[in-house]
């Protein structure tokens, strides 16, 4: 086929994919435009000397691609068209605007600036030059704040992260796929731990960004130009696994973070601070997941074997190392308060209840096992109250539940064991959410009607000792008792136990006294009770009442 001929097939194809892409048919606009391209062989295009339809070919493929949000490729096709016909400054606003876009301000100013300074704007349309003008004080204002972020953020602090955060969503609505600003609303979101929004961040973003920014070792076919970010191919997934894996730790999920971290191990980056910072943190972050998780593994063997005794003690292990994540800290508080229940230390089963839902207040399994060990010494309000609690957050997470089903988008919901909130799996727990609410209401009906009754409290169960054993044994074991859960005493206890963390301490310490002052006030009746001869006598008579009574109703209900 001849030069012009070519050209002529070339344009005719061009005009193909602009009634295509009035129609809204992008995908055959593009189609179009790409044989349009294709009719020009790349060996016939030094020799024309009008290649205006093969320059437009390309600038409209662009500004498909555009549409598409593939601004990369977009970019590729406004390099090509403008090296074809260097006069041709629509071209060069389009590539401008596609740099703004992708947050590569330094390059969206060079073009910007470029345009206005060639002086053949002048004769372009009005809005043009408007959008040019327009388009340089966007980049310049999102140049100012990338750097007023990266200030605010070196800071660390909540108020810091906020501002941060104000700003940089004012400013992604102008380089809506800047991975520079993406990433740090990530930091900001994580340094004010709203790790569900990190995650969720990270997660929809990651498609445009590999489209907009390919991985090391994809192959590229643009055009060299002279933009700072074509010959870089950042990875893009590095920074969102890094944040992720943090995120799912904080949330509790350490089998999730280990799995992000070993990816971001494997993948390597050509980028020397991902090498020298991020990357070389993951390996000992991840050192200390697989500790912790050793732990919870050597805890859950030994508390199904029945070895109650070595169960605490690996949950002890994990809980002093593990207090940066708030949610595993619990869940390794409840196992110990199971391994302790078990062993019949029911006053220290109930603290370690309690320190796991200070650590989290919406932590369903603890409240439900602290509402059973309230139930098991006869503390029948204090179990409704533990009851009633359960419900109002498992009927909100059910709540949250079905609007997230109506919204394909939306967050994921909490979920109601360890195993839910490592895998970060919402799927398949409504039924089981809706079992649970169903066997805790009934058993609320039942508490509530023990509540109304006379009772008293189980006190030899209260502080571990038995009927028969003497009063100096009871005094040792109240002693014992006063010395880990007296209100004055479990600051210091915390501490110790998780390894001096002051800042965890500072954030739930009033939950902690609270909870801590209502199980030494038990204790204490416990003591006072059985301390003294006459009081202990007179519980004891009525304690064996109450065994007779619960004899006889059992025997008639038999029958």
């Amino acid at each position: 086929m001849s030069n012009s001929a070519a050209l002529e097939a070339c344009d005719r194809w061009r005009l193909r994919g602009n009634e295509a892409y009035k129609q809204g048919n992008l995908s055959r606009a593009e189609e179009c435009y790409t044989k349009g391209v294709k009719s020009v062989p790349c060996n016939d295009i030094s020799g024309s000397l009008c290649l205006e339809p093969l320059m437009l070919c390309y600038s409209n493929r662009a500004a498909v691609h555009m549409t598409c949000k593939r601004f990369r490729d977009a970019l590729g096709d406004c390099l090509v068209a403008a090296t074809l016909d260097p006069n041709f400054l629509k071209v060069r606003l389009r590539a401008a605007n596609c740099h703004l876009m992708l947050g590569e301000v330094e390059d969206a100013v060079q073009y910007f600036s470029k345009f206005r300074e060639s002086g053949g704007y002048v004769f372009l349309d009005r809005k043009v030059v408007l959008e040019a003008a327009d388009g340089l004080h966007k980049a310049k204002k999102v140049a100012n704040c990338i750097h007023q972020c990266a200030e605010l953020l070196k800071q660390r602090t909540s108020d810091a992260a906020t501002n941060a955060l104000a700003i940089i969503d004012d400013v992604l609505s102008i380089s809506l796929y800047s991975e520079n600003l993406l990433e740090m609303k990530g930091k900001a979101l994580l340094m004010l731990q709203k790790y569900e929004e990190v995650i969720q961040l990270c997660e929809r973003t990651l498609g445009c960004a590999e489209k907009n920014f390919p991985m090391v070792g994809a192959g590229n076919n643009l055009p060299k130009g002279n933009g700072s970010q074509y010959n870089k191919h950042p990875s893009v997934r590095l920074w969102r696994w890094h944040l992720m894996s943090r995120s799912h730790f904080q949330l509790g999920r350490l089998e999730v973070a280990l799995d992000l971290i070993k990816k971001h191990e494997q993948l390597r980056c050509t980028e020397e601070k991902y090498q020298s910072n991020v990357l070389g943190s993951s390996m000992l972050f991840a050192a200390t997941i697989r500790k912790l998780l050793h732990y919870e593994k050597a805890g859950n063997e030994a508390l199904h074997a029945g070895r109650h005794t070595e169960a605490i003690e690996h949950y002890t292990a994990a809980i002093s190392s593990s207090t940066e994540s708030r949610l595993f800290t619990a869940i390794c508080f409840r196992k110990r308060a199971a391994a302790r229940q078990a062993l019949g230390q029911i006053s220290d089963a109930i603290a370690d209840c309690n320190q796991a839902i200070a650590l989290d207040g919406n932590y369903l399994k603890a409240m439900y096992q602290r509402a059973t060990l309230h139930e098991t010494v006869r503390d029948y309000q204090q179990a409704t109250s533990d009851l009633k609690r359960f419900l109002s957050i498992l009927e909100e997470q059910l709540q949250e539940k079905v609007q997230v089903s109506v919204t394909p988008d939306g967050p994921t919901g909490s979920n109601v064991d360890e195993r839910a909130r490592q895998s970060g799996t919402p799927d398949g727990i409504t039924g089981s959410k809706m079992a649970a609410l169903r066997r805790a209401s009934r058993h609320l009906t039942l508490v509530e009607e023990k509540a109304e009754q006379e009772t008293f409290l189980d006190l030899y169960l209260i502080l571990g000792v038995k009927a028969s054993d003497t009063a100096s044994e009871i005094k040792q074991a109240y002693r014992e008792a006063a010395l880990k859960h007296h209100p004055d005493k479990v600051a210091t206890k915390f501490l110790a136990e998780t390894g001096g963390n002051r800042q965890l301490w500072n954030e739930i310490a009033d939950e902690i006294f609270k909870n801590a002052d209502r199980l030494y006030r038990m204790i204490a009746e416990a003591f006072d009770v059985l301390s003294e001869r006459t009081k202990r006598e007179a519980y004891d008579l009525k304690e064996e009442r109450r065994n007779a009574q619960e004899n006889s109703n059992g025997g008639r209900a038999s029958v």
